[in-house]
């Protein structure tokens, strides 16, 4: 059997290889401390800053592992340490896309559905950009992505170079006994239910830990259909009986369920937003007492932060905490009851109005409302207001005539307004001439005072925030002072905060909620719960989850409820 030159040159070739190794060296220092700082470096959306850990994260931990790993021969080498790089490229990926998730939605990111919105993302952007500047920005983008992911597999090849060789003169099972304990390292800093120092690490970072953990959660998620969450979800519904609930105590009432696009509770914390809603409050106020309407407010956490408003929805109404897509699906999925199809079981006829969806939605026939209306349904000849098209002052004054249509008393309306939504541009002026809403020609007129998107819109968009939240929130509550009546139970609330570049958190996950009716024994149970009379919520960090607030309802007019129920006490 002939001999390679390293096997008959020992020492030499060990001296080579060592030397090779080193020239890789400063290189491989230098990517490491690089990698170090990114994956310790964060967005915290709450004090809204930049937050640096100084802690060991889990991914370098797993990255050394491989490399020791692959000192166990040459062939496992080579194999480990392209593993390596590619792993640590996706990690670094991830890593930055969940940056931009959490600084904007203040959530993980859900790989699979993040993934499916991207189309829908670039749409919405292209509607205000234009798709050049678009295009340029995806371009940068990608260029951040490729220089970040190149540098991490480098830094892996070069560090594989510098660290196999040396790892390699030692003997086997010196090799042995170092991958060993690596491993169990690993794996420990994986889970944190294995750490014998608790829940507060001083080793790895807690960061890269939830991170893992949500991400690998939610593929669990994924793979299952989401059966465990539906299992999760059944083993506990509280007053809730699927598929007997009913709210007797609201058979005979109308009610109208509004949620208003990005109404967030930092409209309260800063004083010029704040002097905006306050005199939305007091003028419609007053207007709502002239019709022998009455108050009461209060402010809930949203299951979701910045976009995605269909988990707030789902949340209100399935008695669920809705945080993410797979909940979400697994939930319209199922047989469990929601607010619609308890009210349909109590004798009401139930409405969905949806002008913010304008193509195929199988997801409206899963929400088992009897109605369903999306934007195509709606009839506006309009100008289009940026990507959403539809102002949310037509859409509620197409609502009675909707709701008419079947001619069905009592009735569930629900609406999802849309005009707030970001980018929150061009803004519709309110129409005051209301007999002409209906009709398109006003909107161009409309669309002439509203002038054109601008890209500094993009840039500092709060001022755009707060004109939109103004527009659908006097919309919103226009409709109530026009349309509603005494025996009716109006339900407006917010369904999230803005994104965090606007709403700086102030507020946390917050968002208003105000119920308005005539009949005072309703407004008593809300306020026994906490809510308070009028139109101005208390500022505090939210009363109870949305997920709460069907049990509150069941816990108050539902089969049980004699009156009122006894007052919500916090769980905590």
């Amino acid at each position: 059997m002939s001999l390679n030159a390293q096997e008959r040159l020992p020492d030499a070739g060990r001296d080579t290889a060592s030397q090779g190794s080193t020239r890789g060296l400063p290189f491989a220092v230098v990517g490491c401390f690089a990698l170090l700082i990114f994956f310790n470096t964060s967005f915290n959306i709450y004090a809204q800053a930049w937050q640096f850990d100084v802690l060991f994260p889990v991914e370098l931990i797993i990255l050394v592992t491989l490399l020791l790993t692959g000192s166990l021969s040459q062939s496992t080498g080579r194999i480990m340490s392209r593993i390596a790089g590619a792993a640590l490229v996706f990690a670094v990926i991830v890593h930055l896309i969940d940056i931009l998730t959490r600084s904007i939605y203040g959530r993980a990111i859900d790989l699979v559905f993040d993934a499916s919105q991207i189309p829908n993302v670039l749409d919405l952007l292209a509607t205000s950009m234009g798709w050049p500047l678009v295009s340029a920005i995806v371009i940068v983008f990608l260029a951040v992505f490729s220089a970040l992911g190149l540098l991490a597999y480098l830094t892996v090849l070069r560090t594989a170079q510098t660290a196999i060789a040396p790892l390699q003169s030692m003997s086997l099972a010196v090799r042995r006994f170092l991958v060993v304990p690596a491993l169990i390292v690993s794996v420990i800093g994986i889970d944190d239910g294995l750490r014998p120092w608790g829940e507060t690490p001083v080793v790895f970072s807690a960061r890269s830990i939830e991170e893992t953990l949500d991400h690998l959660e939610l593929a669990s998620l994924w793979i299952d259909g989401g059966q465990a969450a539906i299992d999760e979800m059944k083993s506990d519904r509280g007053m809730i009986v699927d598929g007997r609930t009913t709210l007797p105590g609201l058979s005979d009432t109308n009610i109208y369920l509004i949620f208003i696009e990005s109404y967030g509770a930092s409209l309260l914390e800063r004083d010029h937003h704040r002097a905006v809603v306050e005199g939305l409050y007091k003028e419609y106020g007053s207007r709502f007492g002239a019709r022998g309407l009455k108050a009461a407010s209060a402010q809930l956490i949203s299951s979701t932060y910045g976009g995605l408003s269909w988990l707030a929805h789902l949340s209100v109404g399935s008695g669920e905490w809705i945080d993410n897509n797979l909940r979400y699906r697994a939930f319209i999925g199922s047989d469990m009851d929601t607010l619609q199809t308890i009210l349909s079981r109590t004798g009401h006829h139930t409405h969905l109005v949806m002008p913010g969806i304008r193509g195929y939605w199988p997801e409206g026939d899963l929400l088992r409302f009897d109605d369903v209306y999306a934007a195509a349904d709606l009839g506006y000849e309009g100008i289009h207001f940026g990507f959403f098209a539809i102002p949310d002052q037509y859409t509620l004054e197409k609502l009675p005539s909707l709701v008419a249509e079947t001619g069905r008393q009592p009735f569930l309306a629900q609406v999802a307004l849309i005009t707030s939504h970001y980018p929150f541009r061009p803004i519709p002026p309110f129409i005051e001439a209301r007999d002409k809403v209906l009709t398109g020609p006003i909107w161009e007129e409309a669309a002439e005072a509203a002038g054109s998107f601008d890209i500094k819109d993009w840039a500092d968009p709060t001022e755009g925030y707060i004109k939109s939240a103004e527009y659908s929130i006097r919309s919103a509550f226009d409709f109530v002072a026009r349309h509603a009546q005494p025996e009716d139970l109006v339900i407006l609330m917010g369904d999230h905060q803005p994104w965090s570049i606007v709403s700086g958190n102030l507020g946390g996950r917050a968002a208003p909620i105000h119920v308005i009716t005539g009949q005072d024994h309703l407004l008593r149970c809300f306020k026994a719960d906490g809510f308070v009379s009028g139109m101005m919520p208390e500022r505090n960090e939210g009363l109870y989850g949305m997920d709460i607030f069907l049990h509150r309802l069941i816990t108050h007019f539902g089969d049980a409820a004699d009156q009122c129920g006894p007052p919500f006490k916090s769980q905590e």
